[in-house]
């Protein structure tokens, strides 16, 4: 039998910063294309999110916003990598998991132990099918190199971490994307630099398609949307993941700079979602409280309470985000233990202004605990 031959035609190949445009820009297409369209089903079949106790907004918002993140993102992507990362499969496949468990709890309901088993389920996927792991603590508390088991269990918890601290901000307008959007950038551009050019194409696309998706979550008119669940967990999964990498790549000494305090700085990019979720989980337990019940004493819940709007909240707060990065980076030679209290100082000052700027507002008017 003759074998049939494709013809000898030449090959396109985009590699370096084009690889890493044709993500950003292809996943910006996408996403902002697929978002009306998303908008339109959900008010067709009235799966919009209904008003809660837990929750701000007054009308019937359409959610599953993450479906036009996730289609931007996974395309833009799969566009730029060309074969850069390894286990490029296993990540992507992690990925659809969390995706599809976010749909499920956006249209249903999931209980926070059944969604704990799915990020579980996808951080599984990546330590043990992947060379993506924690595997030096960089001297922080005296510790370097760390045992093969110790990495499965740092990695698995730091992924979790991020995961649920993504999710808990996703409250107000603008907040989740942007904070995704200023992780997206820093990582991003220091994989480019370092020359991990498969990285900084999957951090372009992420960036892209949250930047697509801002334009429609920021809107009081029609074409209002929510990311949701499905949008919020595979942000914080990317997002963990790009932290670990950006913690391998110096561990390595693969880093465009020597970097003394980098997890300190990883620790800074993320510092509105880490910080937020700790003083919650705090609040909570001094309350007697199950940490993951859901309550209005988030910080961005206490702005809108001191008389921010949803957008001066979200800006603010990104602000104080650009603003840590740039502290920590400037003042990287000062160590990890030092950087760490200098951070928890500074974040803990910005929330009791925060917390007595409510209680002025609301002193006489017999509000609710902060």
């Amino acid at each position: 039998m003759e074998q049939l031959t494709s013809p000898n035609l030449p090959e396109i190949v985009i590699e370096g910063l084009w690889a890493i445009v044709a993500a950003f820009v292809s996943a910006m297409v996408i996403t902002w294309y697929y978002i009306p369209k998303v908008i339109r089903v959900v008010r067709q079949r009235h799966l919009e999110d209904k008003p809660g106790d837990h929750k701000i907004h007054n009308g019937e918002i359409p959610t599953l916003g993450g479906i036009g993140i996730f289609a931007g993102f996974i395309f833009g992507y799969l566009i730029g990598v060309d074969g850069n990362i390894t286990g490029l499969s296993y990540f992507t496949a992690a990925t659809v998991m969390l995706f599809f468990v976010g749909v499920k709890d956006d249209l249903i309901y999931l209980h926070p132990k059944k969604k704990l088993i799915g990020e579980l389920g996808s951080a599984l996927v990546i330590v043990l099918f992947t060379d993506l792991r924690i595997t030096n603590l960089h001297g922080f508390l005296g510790f370097t190199d760390i045992s093969a088991l110790g990495s499965y269990f740092v990695t698995i918890s730091v992924m979790l971490l991020i995961i649920n601290a993504v999710n808990l901000i996703d409250g107000i307008d603008g907040l989740a994307a942007s904070v995704g959007i200023i992780a997206s950038l820093a990582f991003g551009a220091f994989f480019y630099l370092s020359g991990d050019n498969g990285y900084a194409a999957m951090a372009a696309a992420l960036l892209g398609a949250l930047i697509a998706f801002i334009r429609f979550n920021i809107t009081d008119g029609p074409n209002k949307i929510f990311m949701g669940d499905t949008g919020s967990l595979v942000i914080g999964f990317t997002l963990a993941v790009f932290a670990i990498r950006f913690n391998y790549i110096e561990a390595e000494h693969a880093s465009f700079i020597s970097l003394r305090s980098t997890p300190a700085l990883s620790v800074a990019i993320l510092i509105v979602p880490l910080f937020d979720t700790f003083r919650i989980i705090l609040v909570r337990l001094s309350n007697h409280q199950r940490p993951y019940v859901a309550d209005k004493r988030h910080i961005h819940h206490l702005m809108l309470r001191a008389g921010f709007s949803h957008r001066e909240a979200t800006l603010y707060i990104s602000l104080f985000n650009i603003s840590l990065i740039t502290i920590v980076f400037l003042l990287d030679r000062l160590g990890i233990f030092l950087l760490g209290l200098l951070m928890l100082a500074l974040c803990s000052l910005a929330t009791l202004i925060i917390i007595g700027a409510v209680r002025r507002r609301e002193a006489g008017r017999g509000g609710s605990e902060v």
